[in-house]
């Protein structure tokens, strides 16, 4: 539309000074560099595609990242290096310079572990979550240091996943991965917990929304909570108010007559305003639409092989998906949700952070390492593209 305007702009002086002979060549001359000048500044600039502009190394084993409008700065857990390697390096949440990615500082989180993070910009404290020892650590921004450690006395899952921070209700709400069969035998139950933001302590815990718990979506406005059932690929909705689940639906779509395949839905991202909610798929390698009406899934999307998490672009409405096997982050169109690029940020894109301001996005890269398998003295591959922070530019 921009260039239309241009052109007819244009088009019309060139006209005008065919019409206009009588006037000198020199003041014809100046009357359509004006006009030409006035068509240029109303046109406006196409949007550039996205693309990657830099990726910088940080500390070992690098997994969820947080942005803070405050400090205008990108938050990485980083869980260091175990007893794979000489080279120790301490856990703690790596404080990068959200447009050079200079690693500014780094919060030594003692005994936590960080493998998932949730920040309230409103309280500035960031909420570290161990996955391996069952406790949500607490640290102030300002100063780095430990506010609280939480944990939870009860019999349910203490095998901790996402942390979904509500800024109004001042709470926080961490995912407990459970539920699983091993041997004919169940374990302990999946869990959401519910912490008291102004205390820092647990204030209740949901038990058994789902039968293995593992991505969350909020809705602070309507007090509703999303979690993923990883075992069966399904959906609750969770009433906020009471703690009761409302209702149950599908996440990936089946053959009539059909369970879902299980292990596929692991993540979740919301979109309020529309009333949809994207079930990421890691088996399927893509997207589910769902309108959150009707608890009906409208589309699919497949974007890369282990689609792993999401996040909604605040300013386009585009849905940016991490692939965790592909290497790649697929942004998926608002309006017509068709794939409009796939950015290759590193070997494994794992979660993913977006600016509000300024619309710039941030990917953590995890590493394949050496493996499970691999003889304990084997050697750390080289990954120069492994445990890394890259930087989109939408």
């Amino acid at each position: 539309m921009a260039l239309l305007t241009f052109v007819t702009i244009f088009c019309r002086s060139i006209c005008m000074l065919k019409q206009s002979s009588s006037r000198p060549s020199r003041l014809r001359g100046t009357f359509a560099l004006t006009l030409l000048a006035a068509a240029i500044g109303t046109a406006t600039p196409a949007l550039a595609d996205p693309e990657v502009v830099r990726s910088v190394k940080v500390d070992e084993r690098v997994y969820e990242i947080a942005f803070n409008p405050a400090t205008q700065a990108v938050y990485a857990a980083v869980t260091g290096l175990g007893d794979d390697n000489k080279q120790q390096v301490t856990p703690g949440i790596v404080v990068l310079d959200a447009s050079t990615l200079e690693q500014k500082n780094k919060i030594e989180t003692g005994d936590v572990t960080p493998f998932g993070l949730g920040i309230n910009t409103k309280t500035q404290k960031i909420y570290a979550v161990d996955t391996r020892k069952g406790v949500v650590g607490v640290y102030d921004l300002k100063s780095g240091k430990e506010v609280a450690v939480i944990e939870n006395s009860g019999d349910e899952s203490n095998h901790l996943r996402q942390a979904v921070v509500d800024e109004k209700a001042n709470k926080i709400y961490i995912s407990a991965f459970g539920g699983m069969v091993r041997d004919g035998k169940k374990g302990p139950d999946s869990a959401v917990w519910v912490i008291d933001g102004a205390t820092d302590k647990l204030e209740s815990v949901i038990v058994s929304p789902v039968q293995s718990a593992a991505g969350l979506a909020l809705d602070a406005d309507n007090k509703r909570l999303y979690v993923a059932d990883l075992n069966s690929s399904t959906i609750a909705e969770i009433d906020l108010s009471t703690q009761k689940v409302l209702r149950t639906f599908d996440s990936v779509i089946t053959e009539k007559d059909a369970n879902p395949e299980p292990f596929d839905t692991i993540n979740l991202e919301i979109d309020t305003k529309n009333g949809q909610l994207y079930a990421i798929n890691q088996k399927s390698g893509g997207v589910s639409l769902i309108d959150l009406k009707s608890g009906k899934i409208t589309r699919t999307v497949k974007t890369g092989d282990g689609a792993l998490s999401a996040r909604l672009h605040p300013q386009s409405g585009d849905l940016y998906v991490a692939n965790r096997n592909d290497g790649t982050v697929s942004v998926v169109d608002a309006d017509t949700h068709y794939v409009t690029a796939h950015l290759f940020t590193g070997v494994r894109p794992q979660t993913l952070a977006i600016d509000p301001k300024t619309g710039q996005v941030y990917v953590s890269n995890k590493s394949k390492g050496k493996g499970r398998q691999a003889p304990e003295d084997a050697p750390v591959p080289v990954e120069a593209a492994g445990n890394t922070i890259t930087l989109i530019t939408p």
